[in-house]
């Protein structure tokens, strides 16, 4: 059996460290013996996404408004 349990990085490691002594406590202490493999997960890039390095000023005022006249050519609202 394998289980995995992910930790947010948000916890210090010294209450990840203690957290995991606590669980390879109770798999000792119920006769069952574990393994603790610890991985770092890469971050997501979208996590570290800056619209404002991606925009485009494409210098029309109502664009929000009428996207679809720009867009696919359907009439405008205002």
């Amino acid at each position: 059996m394998q289980l995995t349990i992910s930790i947010s990085e948000i916890i210090p490691r010294e209450k990840t460290a203690k957290l995991l002594a606590g669980i390879k406590e109770l798999f000792s202490k119920e006769g069952v013996s574990c393994e603790i493999e610890k991985k770092i997960a890469q971050r997501d890039p979208w996590d570290d996404l800056n619209i404002e390095d991606i925009s485009v000023d494409a210098g029309v005022e109502d664009f929000a408004e009428n996207h679809d006249h720009y867009l696919y050519g359907t009439a405008k609202r205002s």
